[in-house]
């Protein structure tokens, strides 16, 4: 049986990889180069990730991958344990429950405002944005202070602009299942932090892209519609919303409506030589345009270089904006964040459609996506715009859906 996979990000690298181990006869059409926003930029001595810097030691699928591949992981070193906000002034994440009743991240009003959560009865919506949740169940200084810069990081965008059941549903699902945050994390005895280390390869992320497509059959042709792909048995899209949109298009437009509907923030990533202090993960900030800081260069071996994120949902006119503006507007940001500095770009890149912004009704239209793929036999859409962001996810993603599509055989 042959299958055509469009797309050669690691959402299409990582089923494809897993079709061919189900003896499918695979090929992978990309009309770039490999890898999408997992991709390491090497400039002498310097490597940038244009995108993603690592993942969670967690998911069982990405680290059984890894092992399959023969590819080494490496933990971020204790650098990366040590982050900071930037609001009126720079803050000091707390580590603990300790340190947080010591730091003054929050006053102490919005410190009992948030423990207050405890006895705020439940009241789950059917949707609803992260700044309305946060605000209800903690407080509004509570979505100033941590969700503006933890949106900003994970998705470029904003807690007014993002479906808390879709873009955090671990969290949405403590108010349906316990009642409440603090209920639901007593009861679960879990902190509020992520479990798993930060992880990545020696050399960057395109370790394991490179070592997926040395495995595969990548064809280098943009496809533009499936009337290209009919002597394949089985299609799948690994491409963002957009492009899925216009391939599907000609035959099925309800499809493409749908598909159309799921948003993008812009992101550029700018790549600093020079130092910088605090040595930590990294500043994220809560208003600024740049939306964060990202110190690889103390985190992980064999990286030299320092990344800022710029645009995002708060600024999404990045998309009309030279090179050379985004360049100067973050130099500005750097010097309101850390003062004077000796940094020197060494490297830019601008998605215009970066990362899916999971709005509210985001889990509606997925659900009217899956409603209509479901009617078609053989195609299939796998990529981050649907069910997950992160680098694990489209892993996991992609193993679930290479085993339903065997499971079929």
């Amino acid at each position: 049986m042959k299958i055509a996979i469009v797309g050669g990000g690691i959402s299409g690298l990582a089923t494809a990889y897993y079709l061919q181990k189900f003896g499918f006869d695979v090929d992978v059409f990309e009309k770039n180069r490999v890898g999408g926003k997992a991709f390491t930029f090497k400039k002498d001595e310097y490597l940038f990730e244009e995108g993603v810097n690592g993942f969670l030691n967690n998911s069982p699928q990405t680290l059984e991958l890894c092992e399959d591949l023969g590819i080494q992981t490496i933990q971020a070193n204790e650098n990366s344990k040590i982050r900071y906000v930037f609001d009126d002034k720079l803050y000091k994440l707390p580590a603990s429950a300790k340190d947080f009743l010591l730091s003054d991240i929050l006053p102490i009003k919005e410190k009992l405002r948030m423990f207050a959560e405890i006895f705020i009865p439940a009241n789950p919506q059917e949707d609803e944005s992260v700044a309305s949740f946060t605000n209800r169940r903690l407080g509004e200084f509570f979505t100033q202070r941590f969700m503006k810069p933890m949106t900003a990081g994970i998705y470029a965008s904003t807690p007014e602009s993002l479906s808390i059941n879709a873009a955090f549903p671990k969290i949405a699902n403590l108010e349906k299942e316990y009642g409440g945050l603090f209920r639901g994390m007593i009861k679960k005895k879990k902190g509020g932090n992520p479990s798993g280390e930060l992880t990545s390869f020696e050399y960057g992320m395109s370790e394991m892209i490179e070592k997926l497509a040395s495995n595969l059959n990548i064809i280098n042709k943009e496809i533009t519609s499936l009337n290209e792909l009919d002597s394949y048995d089985k299609v799948i899209l690994s491409t963002p919303a957009f492009d899925s949109a216009k391939i599907v298009q000609n035959r099925y437009p309800k499809l493409a409506e749908y598909l159309n509907q799921i948003e993008y923030t812009p992101i550029a990533i700018i790549g600093f030589s020079g130092e910088i202090e605090p040595k930590s993960f990294g500043i994220l900030t809560t208003q600024l345009n740049t939306l964060g800081i990202l110190m690889d260069k103390y985190i992980f071996p064999n990286r030299n270089g320092i990344r800022i994120m710029v645009g995002g949902k708060r600024f999404e006119k990045i998309r009309e904006m030279s090179p050379e503006e985004i360049i100067q507007m973050s130099l500005e940001d750097i010097e309101k964040i850390i003062g004077e500095n000796d940094l020197n770009v060494e490297f830019f890149k601008l998605w215009k459609n970066g990362i899916p912004n999971y709005k509210v009704g985001h889990l509606d239209i997925v659900k009217n996506i899956a409603k209509e793929i479901n009617q078609i036999e053989n195609l299939y859409l796998n990529s981050n715009a649907y069910k997950g962001v992160s680098f694990n996810d489209c892993i996991k993603n992609s193993k679930e859906l290479a085993v339903s599509i065997n499971y079929q055989k």
